[in-house]
């Protein structure tokens, strides 16, 4: 009996496994394959998720069993953005924010309803298609707003505001779906129904109470994070491991998930309240970095497994339902998107590329449609056309994004709506630009003797000086005297993304590890062509090596010491005397200068 159930979980393990390696493999492939014609990486992964499902080529013949996979990637994108999101950088934005987002879902749902009557459905079934529809996707847009650096000007922080309402809206959106089933069966069965509360029944009370119970446990939980992870995650790096720290930011995102679960919400809330929580620590911006690469991993399994719900044969017997379809979905969302935004403040160029940039369907609107279709509310062909029009609409979105950018761009002239007199929805990377032309801006990573001497002279002389250190007492006592400190290892990108390195006239590397100073190098250079790069390294062998990735300026500990030396001696030796030559003074007491530094070394 025993080794019969061992040799089936083997055989069910060795199966995801298989099904894993396929996955990854044809993603890769695809997506390698898609290059020369500028396809996106996503779009790319929903392609070779068709072709590789059961209803094409059939080299993986379930998803059930990677549904594990695709929920951590879900968990891990918005434990992503809740880091990001920052409540510091959204006041006095916030309520517009908000109405931006619940404004352009409610309207679209409105809107879209008529419609899903029009092309045949029953009210209900019309309803619950509307309301999937209604939602964007999270993971591609936040993806593609990452990789071309946006998150932090107006249209990212914007888009990333209704797509986080979105997701909280689809909390209410699968409470609805118990009445909208019985809606579709008949009105008798929608008041009598005892899972159904309806206002002013017997189940009120109990409604309310269980609504308030969840609400106080999202707030407990989020109190409790914010006082305990930020001092966990200060004992977890005080064995100098980035690893550790970034294990112990997982963990705290999946035990918020677990816990946003058992008290009746999604897993993925969860997982972006333990973000939120984080978002106000200087941990956040290595955090981010850190679990970057696992999340893009994950990520591809998701969306290739999402393609795999794409039926060939449905877009066959109904291409015109699914391009009308699609078509005026697309159309819709991106008008009453783009036009909330712009009635609440935004410029024209902000509004239209934040509208095309949310036209697509998600990866919530599908969750939505598999429930509506379990409870029996839409047929098997209602199913299938709707997943054909969510996948063709992902893989369209990089297209839009593209297009809203430039199409912003000829429409800049046009201001705000013409009832706004003063708007908070300004671009904060306008202001940078305009306080970076009246600055110099240096990034002087590690704050050591050497950053610090740095850091003094350059703010004396007028430069605005950020400093990237790996020391969070050094990071906490800094931040507190006012200077810009952000926690983390500079060979991380989104640490020196959060840094401003585009916009920085010079990085300084001053920290002792030529390894860690190599890699930042290498990434700088990449990241910031113009931007010029002082390394300081011990050994003159890594000078080369430096000079090669993209180094403007190496200083070496040993030649500047053989040369300050050499200096010293043949002063006191055209001065005649043994001892410090007369009228001479040291220009630094490296004694006063390094007292209580040593820890920052």
């Amino acid at each position: 009996m025993i080794p019969s159930i061992l040799a089936a979980a083997s055989d069910t393990d060795w199966a995801i496994i298989t099904d894993l390696v396929v996955i990854l493999v044809s993603a890769a492939v695809v997506a390698v394959v898609m290059q020369p014609m500028r396809l996106a990486a996503i779009p790319a992964y929903l392609i070779a998720g068709a072709l590789i499902g059961p209803r094409a080529f059939g080299l993986v013949p379930s998803t059930e069993g990677l549904g594990a996979i695709s929920h951590l990637a879900i968990i891990l994108l918005l434990f992503g953005i809740g880091l990001e999101l920052h409540l510091s950088v959204l006041k006095h934005r916030l309520a517009r924010m908000i109405v931006a987002g619940f404004g352009s879902c409610l309207l679209s749902v409105a809107a879209g309803w008529p419609i899903a009557i029009w092309f045949g459905l029953a009210p209900p079934a019309a309803l619950a298609v509307s309301m999937a529809l209604a939602l964007s996707s999270t993971a591609l847009v936040m993806r593609i707003i990452a990789e071309r650096r946006e998150l932090r000007r107006m249209r990212g922080r914007l888009a990333l505001s209704i797509l986080v309402i979105q997701d909280m809206i689809v909390l209410g959106m699968l409470a609805a779906i118990p009445a909208l089933a019985a809606w579709a069966g008949s009105d008798v069965k929608l008041a009598a129904d005892s899972d159904v509360r309806l206002p002013g029944g017997s189940g009120t009370l109990q409604f309310i109470v269980d609504g308030i119970l969840r609400v106080g446990g999202v707030a407990v939980l989020i109190v409790l994070g914010r006082v305990i992870l930020p001092r966990v995650l200060r004992e977890s790096f005080k064995g100098r491991s980035l690893e550790v720290m970034t294990l112990v930011g997982v963990a705290a995102a999946l035990l918020a998930a677990v816990v946003a679960q058992g008290i009746g919400f999604s897993l993925e809330m969860g997982a972006f309240l333990a973000g939120f929580m984080l978002a106000g620590t200087p941990f956040r911006h290595q955090l981010s970095g850190q679990i970057g690469p696992l999340r893009d991993i994950f990520i591809a399994v998701f969306f290739t497994t999402l393609g795999m719900k794409l039926d060939p044969s449905i877009l066959a017997e109904w291409w015109w339902v699914i391009i009308a379809g699609g078509a005026l979905m697309m159309v819709l969302k991106a008008t009453l998107i783009s036009g909330i935004c712009w009635a609440l403040g935004t410029t024209t160029s902000i509004a239209i590329a934040v509208g095309l940039s949310l036209a697509q369907a998600g990866e919530f609107s599908l969750i939505v449609l598999g429930a509506s279709h379990d409870s029996g509310i839409i047929d098997d062909a209602t199913m299938a056309t709707a997943i054909a029009i969510v996948v063709i609409s992902l893989v369209l979105t990089p297209a839009l994004v593209e297009f809203g950018s430039r199409l912003g761009g000829l429409t800049s002239k046009i201001g705000t709506a013409p009832w706004i007199m003063t708007s908070p929805l300004r671009d904060p990377s306008q202001e940078r630009l305009r306080s970076s032309d009246q600055a110099k801006r240096v990034i002087i990573a590690g704050y050591g003797p050497i950053g610090r001497l740095i850091a003094e002279e350059l703010e004396r002389a007028g430069v605005h000086c950020t400093v990237i250190e790996l020391n969070p007492a050094t990071v906490s006592e800094q931040s507190r005297r006012g200077r810009n400190v952000i926690f983390g290892d500079v060979g991380n990108l989104e640490v020196l993304e959060s840094a401003g390195i585009r916009g920085a006239h010079a990085l300084v590397l001053t920290i002792p590890d030529e390894e860690a100073v190599l890699r930042a190098c290498a990434v700088a250079r990449r990241h910031a062509s113009d931007v010029f790069i002082a390394a300081r390294t011990r050994v003159v062998s890594k000078q080369v090596g430096l000079i090669e990735v993209g180094a403007d300026s190496v200083t070496v500990d040993e030649t500047s010491a053989a040369a300050e030396m050499l200096r010293a001696v043949m002063e006191c030796l055209d001065s005649g005397t043994g001892g410090q030559a007369p009228g001479t003074t040291r220009k630094v007491d490296l004694n006063t200068v390094s007292e209580n530094c040593d820890e920052d070394e």
